[in-house]
């Protein structure tokens, strides 16, 4: 119903305009000059039928892009002409906006591709998602297939777009601040190096989108002898400004480096990503029976890849319907976080309002757990800070139709919280635990050949304060955490009694989670020379009154040679200059991994070193050498009025 109102309202306006650029028309008729001079370069748009009026495709919410997008250019000739702000369209709500997919297809069977499987796959998956997402299928570009080949779950972003070819422009060029666009390098760059094949083949698939001169590039490319590393080596010529080669030899460049700039062709990995919200690999291994089905899927705006998920397919008659399966299952519905505090966080569930199915893949339901995104762009649109939040997890607590609120679970504060502004995106998309546990591995940090063998793992519940012992890390620093009733566990570091980590993990969600931790040895071996240290110092404390106690029993008797035998054995045990230099040398050896350990360190030692100033003393073996030498010349000594007989008289 809205969108015949927009198509009934658009057309209303669209003949209110016919009548006043009629009226126009005719006054500069009338003035002398012809209608045709204003508009013989614009098609008029054929009238909208009466019967079934026409209704503008529904505009999509553009992701951020990475790449600045190609002006447009005269196709006849080449050159760059005079860019125009196109009126801006209705942006739709993001409950209401439908998800833009692309469906990549790559076999080692060439009997397996879109051209026999997008209509039975497209007809498979729209019984679930035919009205929350605009679905296209294809053969997936040839470097993909070559990476699927060997693995899925080694994919990324890099890899994906690395065949995409690229203007590589040095970024010390004179002009490199207002070279943006294609247009642009034809603008203030004078020759651009390339090999003849690559010169002919982004001639050929800029002319597949009508662009055959590219923006006026074209009149600038030079053939280089050669293959691409020709082409790369020509880069450290001072005279060189810029080169065409694939994304991913594009970004090694150095010395300088290169600014990259998209070219107007077709087929581009990259602009492919930058087009869609979800992007499925779908990768059917023939070579061995049972087939073989994997299927991964790219969050396009955060560029982050799902777990590889896989099927196994029994007959060939069922490949269609297992990759169905294998896609729905992957799928992960998003949340666009509204608003977030230390402790929680409020979305808005993507394409809520085009959900008719109650058990809709897209739906969310109270206790679904999400995993954080951001993004921040910088001001030519590139990400300076992409992907998920580390060790980190939302907590669906209500949910009201596409408004959510949730529970921020984090291994550390902040992450979700910031400034808020066109060029900062905050996402959530649902965990998907499909293996039956997840190793967690513990590291010293910025070391991952040290691990942390033989620390203590602890989970808490989200709703209590028990503390529930899971196991310790092996040799490796290493502990498998199997699945639990709830989909997410709090789980906690301890080492020698003291919390070091808060990790939340959703067991199955991945196969490997790596945490690198301020390590806590070197805290736990000063903590046990500390501890023994104190305890030396209370028996040495104790053992010196008996001392001194037995000395004046002697002199009181009359018993001088006893208690000068008793005084020497008393000098013997430890002092207080030992004790503190034995601490000084073990401190120099005990130095922490970082500040926050040392500082742990040092306080101990400061403590200890108190309490010997405190208990241990050199006035109570004086006092005791004056009431020796009092007794044998036959004056009564002074009383014990030591610092250190006061402190063991209170304790």
């Amino acid at each position: 119903m809205a969108v015949e109102l927009l198509a009934m309202r658009n057309l209303l306006l669209f003949q209110q305009f016919r009548l006043i650029a009629s009226a126009c028309a005719i006054s500069l008729f009338l003035s002398g000059i012809s209608e045709r001079a204003w508009c013989d370069d614009v098609s008029t748009p054929s009238a909208p039928s009466a019967v079934e009026p026409q209704v503008a495709p529904p505009a999509t919410v553009s992701s951020p892009s990475a790449n600045a997008s190609t002006p447009p250019a005269n196709t006849a000739t080449g050159s760059p002409v005079v860019e125009t702000e196109p009126a801006a369209a209705p942006e739709i709500p993001w409950d209401f906006s439908p998800y833009r997919v692309q469906i990549w297809i790559a076999s080692d069977d060439s009997r397996v591709t879109a051209d026999q499987l997008s209509q039975p796959l497209a007809e498979y998956l729209d019984r679930d998602f035919a009205a929350i997402w605009r679905l296209s299928i294809s053969d997936a570009p040839l470097s993909v297939r070559a990476a699927a080949s060997r693995g899925l779950g080694k994919i990324t972003y890099d890899s994906v777009t690395s065949a995409d070819p690229v203007i590589a422009l040095k970024r010390n060029h004179v002009d490199a601040p207002r070279i943006r666009f294609v247009s642009d390098v034809a603008t203030y760059v004078k020759k651009c190096l390339a090999t003849s094949g690559r010169i002919a083949e982004v001639t050929q698939r800029g002319k597949a989108v009508g662009n055959e001169g590219l923006s006026g590039v074209a009149k600038l490319l030079e053939a280089v002898e050669g293959d691409s590393l020709a082409v790369v080596e020509k880069w450290a010529d001072p005279a060189v400004e810029a080169i065409i080669t694939n994304r991913g030899m594009a970004k090694d460049l150095k010395d300088p480096p290169a600014k990259l700039i998209s070219l107007p062709i077709d087929n581009l990995a990259a602009e492919t990503i930058e087009a869609s919200d979800k992007l499925f690999i779908v990768h059917v291994e023939t070579e061995r029976l049972p087939w073989t089905v994997s299927v991964v899927e790219l969050d396009c705006l955060m560029r982050n890849f799902s777990v590889v998920h896989q099927r196994t397919v029994a007959s060939p008659r069922l490949l269609v319907s297992v990759m169905g399966q294998t896609i729905t299952e992957v799928f992960a519905p998003l949340i666009r976080i509204e608003d977030a505090g230390a402790k929680n966080a409020k979305g808005l569930v993507r394409a809520h309002g085009l959900i008719t199915a109650e058990k809709s893949p897209a739906s969310v339901a109270k206790d679904d757990f999400f995993v954080p995104m951001t993004r921040k762009n910088d001001r030519n649109g590139d990400p300076i800070q992409i992907g998920p939040l580390d060790w980190a997890f939302l907590h669906v607590k209500e949910v009201n139709g596409p408004k959510i609120e949730m529970d921020y679970h984090a291994g550390k504060a902040g992450g979700l919280q910031g400034r808020q502004n066109k060029r900062t995106f905050r996402t959530a998309t649902r965990v998907r635990p499909f293996d039956g546990s997840t190793t967690v591995r513990l590291h010293v940090q910025r070391n991952p050949s040290a691990p942390l063998v033989g620390y203590e793992i602890y989970e808490r519940g989200l709703s209590s304060t028990e503390m529930k012992f899971v196991g310790r890390t092996n040799w490796d620093g290493r502990i498998d955490i199997p699945k639990s009733d709830l989909a997410m566990r709090l789980l906690y570091v301890k080492n020698g009694g003291a919390v070091l980590a808060r990790l939340p993990v959703v067991p199955g969600q991945s196969e490997l989670e790596v945490a690198d931790l301020f390590g806590d040895d070197q805290r736990l071996r000063a903590e046990a020379y500390i501890r023994g240290t104190q305890n030396s110092i209370v028996d040495l404390v104790a053992i010196r009154q008996l001392f001194a106690a037995r000395i004046r029993m002697r002199l009181k008797a009359g018993q001088l040679q006893e208690a000068k035998d008793l005084l020497e054995s008393l000098r013997n045990e430890p002092t207080y200059e030992k004790i503190a230099g034995d601490m000084g040398r073990k401190l120099l050896q005990l130095k922490g991994r970082n500040s926050g350990e040392q500082s742990k360190i040092d306080r101990m030692f400061a403590q200890t070193r108190e309490m010997l100033v405190k208990n241990i003393s050199p006035t109570l073996i004086r006092e005791l050498e004056e009431a020796v030498i009092a007794a044998e010349k036959g004056t009564p000594a002074k009383p014990a009025s030591t610092a250190e007989t006061a402190a063991t008289e209170a304790n």
